[in-house]
């Protein structure tokens, strides 16, 4: 397959995603479908937007091709109509997002890649397209960011970006894309279902708060 048509495929795969992800976080929010097509438009274009206002990338990708704004709509028009007669599992949202997670990261770093960054900047482009979208759409529905959360979630981000610059000029691009994708998003099912976090910070003569503890805290 050529490589620029797996990166516009991925493309699209991954805004219809998170597209969805941010339909269904809106769900118990009392959204009307205007506010639930913006919630996932938020989360589609988000990250990208964010790593071309740094990287001075103009004009902003959904501005030079607008099939990301129309993908995300018929998205979020879609989730919004399935979800009022289909019930879903609660994990069904962070198994999308981990997708979406994936496609992102790759296409973040392969952008920075491509203007030719330094390795650093490549690393955190990708993780910024893979993870500001989802941090705004759960700062809209004042959820706690998933990148907060205990498991691993930036983690996966900063590992599939570093395998892509490590590997950038030793694999063929078709593979190295799939691969790192791959990687991220195995990662994050394993945190997900396997738990898999970080170190926690305690500090000396304190005990480590319960997730219910936490919870209280933040609403307080």
């Amino acid at each position: 397959m050529d490589y620029n048509l797996l990166i516009g495929i991925a493309e699209i795969v991954g805004t219809a995603v998170f597209a969805i992800t941010g339909a269904i976080a809106a769900q118990g929010k009392r959204l009307d479908i205007f506010g639930v097509v913006v919630l996932a438009i938020v989360a589609a274009v988000g990250g990208g937007t964010v790593r071309d206002v740094i990287l001075d990338a103009s004009p902003v990708f959904w501005v030079a091709n607008n099939t990301s704004l129309y993908v995300a709509i018929v998205s979020a028009i879609v989730a919004f109509i399935a979800c009022r007669y289909l019930s879903y599992p609660r994990r069904l949202m962070l198994i999308l997002d981990a997708a979406g997670l994936a496609l992102f990261v790759v296409l973040g770093a392969e952008k920075a890649h491509s203007l030719g960054m330094s390795p650093l900047i490549i690393v955190v482009m990708g993780c910024i397209t893979g993870c500001a979208g989802g941090l705004i759409r759960d700062i809209l529905t004042r959820e706690i960011p998933l990148i907060l959360h205990a498991e691993l979630y930036a983690t996966c981000a900063i590992i599939g970006a570093s395998y892509y610059v490590l590997l950038a000029d030793h694999l063929e691009h078709n593979l190295l894309a799939l691969s790192a994708m791959l990687i991220i998003f195995v990662l994050r099912l394993a945190a997900i279902f396997g738990d898999l976090s970080l170190p926690k910070f305690v500090m000396a003569g304190h005990k480590l708060e319960t997730p219910e503890e936490a919870r209280d805290h933040s609403i307080r």
